[in-house]
């Protein structure tokens, strides 16, 4: 379900990618239907029966049983869609091979009747209706020169053809429009399915694995950001160091120490909004800023932050650490940089973790 509404979101969000495929497959149909020569398809249908001079009854009978059977009817239409046929009628209406170019001639029998078709296709409609008719004629006259017991004559002679069968823009415009949304679906999904991967990445290059907070480098870049970007409002800036695991860390197996600081900073984020940041300043240490938030509800917002801290951590086995938290907070200076905040927020948490008081603030 998750993939599924990933990819409803992505179609969403990339409908102009989307318009703007499926308008070039229709440009790209319309285009080609302009450049492509027009083909015409010109037929005449003849009608295969006994001959009227049969002289009794069982001949006839005789004769339309052959006919059910299909072999006369496809005899007669391979004779005249063969080259013999259509080379003499060429040659007595004298038509040069440019002339003849692209034009294709065939049969076909028409399903449980004993009715041919004789197709010619080609780009120029006289000709092929020409074409077509002399064919037609020219083979009945062959096909009477040697069968007596089935006739064959026009049913219909072929006519003029006013619309091309080929292109069709119109067709052509439809079918291009449904491939080029097919193919704007497919690129949009295949884009969002390299983009989350990429992005995935993107986000675990930002994070500390252990505790799942955001990495120091990547706080300090956004810290800097925000300096220049924001620089007429407040940006708190706190260090939280854990004193009561100094003496426990080295000594805990990985798996503990993992679900200690993960605990630390799921504890942070239950105090905190969403703009706010927690990042793992070092082994023991967590950085926290408070965009946009003023000095006094900023000092208030560490203090439960510690708060919440001094709760201790319960392990697996069923022991209890007690983290002994204290916190440096510097709050901005209009003419800050980040260099000099940071040097005052390790100052005010040495001042901090040699005091009586678990918060020192540089004012």
């Amino acid at each position: 379900m998750a993939s599924t509404r990933t990819g409803f979101k992505s179609i969403q969000t990339g409908w102009r990618i989307l318009l703007v495929i499926t308008l070039g497959f229709c440009a790209g149909a319309l285009v080609w239907s302009l450049i492509t020569t027009p083909m015409y398809s010109s037929q005449a249908t003849f009608l295969v029966y006994p001959n009227a001079n049969l002289t009794s009854s069982r001949d006839v009978v005789s004769s339309l049983d052959t006919l059910e059977g299909k072999t006369v009817s496809n005899t007669y239409a391979d004779i005249l869609a063969s080259q013999r046929v259509y080379q003499d009628t060429v040659d007595r209406l004298q038509f040069g091979d440019s002339a003849l170019k692209n034009t294709r001639v065939y049969t076909k029998v028409q399903k449980d009747t004993n009715i041919l078709v004789l197709v010619v296709e080609g780009p120029n409609p006289q000709l092929i209706t020409l074409l077509a008719n002399n064919i037609g004629q020219n083979g009945i006259s062959f096909i009477k020169s040697i069968y007596q017991v089935f006739d064959i004559s026009f049913l219909d002679l072929a006519q003029e053809p006013a619309v091309p069968y080929h292109p069709r823009p119109g067709l052509y415009l439809i079918i291009a429009a449904g491939a080029g949304l097919i193919t704007g679906i497919i690129f949009l999904l295949i884009r969002e399915s390299l983009r989350v991967p990429l992005e995935q990445l993107r986000e675990r290059a930002l994070i500390d694995k252990q505790s799942l907070a955001y990495n120091r480098k990547h706080l300090l870049r956004t810290m800097g950001q925000d300096l220049v970007r924001k620089a007429d409002e407040p940006l708190p800036f706190g260090l939280i160091h854990l004193q009561g695991l100094e003496d426990l860390v080295d000594g805990l197996p990985e798996a503990m120490t993992t679900h200690v600081m993960q605990d630390v900073v799921r504890r942070l984020h239950a105090m905190l909004r969403g703009n706010d940041m927690v990042a793992r300043w070092d082994r023991l240490t967590f950085s926290v800023t408070l965009p946009s938030t003023p000095e006094v509800p900023a000092v208030k917002t560490f203090e439960r932050l510690l708060q919440s801290l001094e709760q201790p951590v319960m392990l697996d086995t069923g022991d209890q650490i007690n983290l002994q938290p204290v916190a440096g907070v510097v709050i901005r200076h209009a003419d800050d940089s980040l260099e000099s905040m940071v040097q005052r927020g390790e100052e005010a948490l040495s001042s901090a973790r040699a005091g009586t008081q678990n918060l020192a603030v540089s004012k």
